[in-house]
């Protein structure tokens, strides 16, 4: 299944002297960063190691392995834009319809490695589309080295060809255009607002002080080490806007209420903190189902970005040349590890470097 759709991509090498197929390099890089690798050269020693298996089920007849060069100059010189249709549509097919809302939550990731001063290249960034519920990275848009992720957003958000979704935000999105584009392609989105939007946040929290709330919803206490968090979800129906034009896409606003418990080793004692959090949303839903896409945002954080960096080597990597194509490479490995239940990427890496057969027994791989 997995080379059959890299077969899509474009091949923009000539024709003479082509020697190794780009959808064979490309599904044999996604099994090496299955089994850990996290650079062209243990690429090809993934390859060089496991030739003899994967020539037997892939037909390869290949004279000699490639060279490391070699295998570095095919991925980096893959397009992009093919490469990131092929994802998106492999990425959905590994998802599962659950019959409930769809939450989607879009956040940036800089790639902290590949940056290179003697070229005067800053590091690069890339903006990542991922569904909640599956723990799937569905889309990914790169980030110019003079924009922001505002304008990719929006971008992505019309280019995903999505409907029925609800796609989540943080502050920097609060912007009446990515409202405006969710609404446009049949999606939702949910917001948070800050200072960055001040008029918008004041009629938040007077919406709050001086409206009943519609509907509200206290979530049980959640327990983690020493630290219990518990949330307080509202939802305000009659809202009051400054600008009713502007932020027209405004169904209601939600007000989180978030109280901690920790315990300070220091002072070997329990400690408290409360935080006040004001969203706006296209859609009226309960405040139960507001609370689970709102806690579920961030786990584009703990779920894809922390797991790339710590797991996978993302930030270590020094690939300044295209490394968006790496970093697809790794998303591909995720997302098939995700689809198939893997809660430890870190012991699943492990496990995959010593038996191979755990990688060709995936679904969505052969």
């Amino acid at each position: 299944m997995l080379i059959k759709i890299l077969s899509d991509i474009e091949d923009s090498r000539r024709r003479q002297g082509f020697r190794y197929e780009l959808p064979h390099i490309l599904t044999f890089s996604v099994f090496a960063v299955l089994s850990g690798a996290d650079s062209y050269r243990k690429i090809h020693t993934f390859m060089d190691v496991h030739y003899e298996l994967l020539n037997d089920i892939f037909d390869l007849n290949w004279k000699k392995i490639p060279a490391y060069t070699t295998v570095r100059n095919i991925i980096k010189g893959a397009s992009t834009e093919s490469l990131e249709n092929v994802f998106v549509d492999y990425s959905l097919q590994l998802t599962e319809e659950t019959g409930e809302i769809s939450f989607i939550a879009f956040d940036g990731k800089v790639l902290r490695g590949s940056f290179d001063h003697f070229n005067d290249q800053k590091a690069a960034q890339c903006l990542s589309a991922f569904m909640t519920d599956n723990k799937i990275v569905i889309a990914h848009r790169e980030i110019e080295e003079k924009s922001n992720e505002i304008p990719a957003a929006q971008d992505l958000i019309m280019k995903l060809g999505l409907t029925g979704k609800v796609f989540t935000f943080d502050a920097m999105h609060c912007q009446e255009k990515t409202l405006k584009a969710a609404k446009e392609t049949g999606n939702d989105a949910i917001v948070q607002v800050k200072a960055n939007q001040k008029i918008l946040l004041n009629d938040c929290e007077k919406t709050a002080e001086t409206k009943q709330a519609s509907d509200s919803y206290k979530e049980p206490a959640d327990k983690a080490r020493n630290r219990v968090e518990s949330r307080k979800v509202e939802v305000y129906e009659d809202v009051i806007l400054s600008d009713n034009e502007k932020w027209e896409n405004v169904e209601v606003i939600i007000k989180v209420e978030r109280e901690r418990e920790f315990f300070d080793t220091k002072t070997k004692q329990w400690k408290t903190s409360d935080e006040i959090s004001y969203y706006v949303s296209t859609i009226n839903l309960s405040a139960e189902e507001f609370c689970k896409g709102i806690r579920g945002h961030w786990g584009i954080e703990n779920s894809n970005h922390y797991v790339r960096d710590v797991s996978m080597n993302e930030d270590r990597s020094r690939i300044r040349d295209n490394p968006h194509i790496f970093s697809r490479l790794r998303s591909f490995a995720l997302n098939i590890m995700r689809a198939n239940k893997v809660k430890n990427v870190a012991q699943e890496l492990f496990r995959n470097c010593m038996n191979i057969a755990n990688i060709l027994n995936y679904k969505g791989v052969m």
